[in-house]
Formats: C-alpha cells, sequence, structure tokens
C-alpha cells in the first residue's frame, strides 16, 4: 500500500517535469524559430514569419501589460497605507460681544492640513475620518482685571460627538489675582482621543471677557496620530 502511495507521488512528480520540460522545449523551438524568421533563414514562408512576429509582438504586449498592472496595484495599495495628514492650529478671534465657547480666526496663524477637517461656525473643529487625536488648548486670561465674580477661571476642552450631545474631555482652573494691572496666565489642555466621523472638539471658559488675544496667546489645535 506504501510502494503505490510513494510510486502514485513519483508518478505525478515526473509527469509535472515532463510538462515543464515539454513547455521549456516548445518555447526554445519557437525562439529558434523566430530567430530564423529575423535572420531570413530556413524554409518559412514570409507569411508564416509575419504570423511569428505578431504572436511574439502580442506576447510581449501583454507581458508589459501585467507589469504596468502590477505597478499601479502597488501604487494603490501604498497609496491606502499611508494615512493623510490630518492637522489643524488656529488662534483666537476678539468679539464685541464674546461668548463662553471661544472663536477662532479664519485668517492670520491658521493651518489646516488636509480636507479631513474644518473650522466650523469658527468655534469648533470637525474631523470627518476616525481615529486617535491628539487634542490641546492653550487659553491665557488677564487674572488680575476686574471679573464678573471671584471665582476661579475654568477652561474645558469639550467634545460634541455625531449624535448631538456633549461633554468634557479636559478641564483646568486657575485662581485670579488681587492687584489691579493685569497679570496674564495660561492654561494648559491636551489629551489622545478616539473621535468619530462627525464629531467636532471646541473650548469653552467660564467668563470669555478675561481672554487674553493676540498672537501665542490662546489657540487650540488637533493631530491625529
Amino acid at each position: 500500500m506504501i510502494g503505490s502511495a510513494l510510486f502514485a507521488v513519483y508518478l505525478h512528480r515526473r509527469l509535472d517535469k515532463i510538462e515543464d520540460e515539454r513547455n521549456l522545449y516548445e518555447d526554445f523551438v519557437f525562439m529558434k524559430t523566430l530567430q530564423k524568421c529575423n535572420k531570413g533563414e530556413g524554409s518559412l514562408s514570409l507569411l508564416n514569419c509575419e504570423e511569428i512576429k505578431s504572436q511574439f509582438e502580442a506576447f510581449l504586449k501583454e507581458i508589459m501589460l501585467n507589469n504596468e498592472m502590477k505597478k499601479e496595484e502597488n501604487i494603490a495599495m501604498q497609496k491606502g497605507d499611508q494615512d493623510p495628514r490630518i492637522a489643524a492650529h488656529v488662534i483666537s478671534e476678539a468679539s464685541s460681544n464674546p461668548a463662553s465657547v471661544l472663536r477662532w480666526a479664519p485668517k492670520g496663524y491658521y493651518t489646516i492640513s488636509s480636507n479631513l477637517v474644518s473650522l466650523e461656525n469658527g468655534k469648533q473643529l470637525a474631523v470627518k475620518r476616525q481615529g486617535l487625536y491628539y487634542v490641546y488648548a492653550q487659553v491665557t486670561f488677564c487674572s488680575n482685571r476686574a471679573a464678573s465674580s471671584q471665582a476661579p477661571f475654568v477652561a474645558s476642552l469639550c467634545l460634541h460627538s455625531p449624535s448631538g450631545t456633549e461633554r468634557v474631555l479636559l478641564r483646568a482652573a486657575s485662581s485670579r489675582g488681587s492687584s489691579k494691572p493685569c497679570g496674564q496666565q495660561s492654561i494648559h489642555l491636551g489629551g489622545v482621543f478616539e473621535l468619530h466621523p462627525g464629531a467636532s472638539v471646541f473650548v469653552n471658559v467660564t467668563d470669555p471677557s478675561q481672554v487674553s488675544h493676540g498672537t501665542g496667546f490662546t489657540s487650540f489645535g488637533l493631530l491625529k496620530l
């Protein structure tokens, strides 16, 4: 029984080898015939030579076409593996009627590196691709300016989900000073969060009248990791 199985395996491999040798011989004969046609040797007619050359040209075109298709597939796969750079950085914009949700300038030091993130209504950074994002904010405020209350100044980094719900992601507070001149202080917020398509983030403060606007003072941004 074992001998019969071994013989079957040997016969199968031998037949494969014979098939390979036969194909190799046929290729060799074809190439020799093509060589004779190019040199004008042998008894082949002009019609036969033209047919052989036509077959060879078609064979070469097929090889070149397959190579081009493979190159295009490789390029497409490489592009698919590379996530587009998604990043945004905006600076605050002063308003005659300040609101608790800070506004960001559409011009100036304003960077959006992909159409997959946008500034919505001048307040929110909205993303169109799911992923982990580093979201950050710096809020500079005048700690000694006359305030509407003596409560600590609080800045919050908030999420507006695609379903419409809102929640605080990060929050920080700073106490106010007592002297008359403006003593500037800065609050820094930053963390990594998973955002879904349609989600947006924004910055909320307890007393917008205290926020310092100007280059480098108050800014907000995100970066897809």
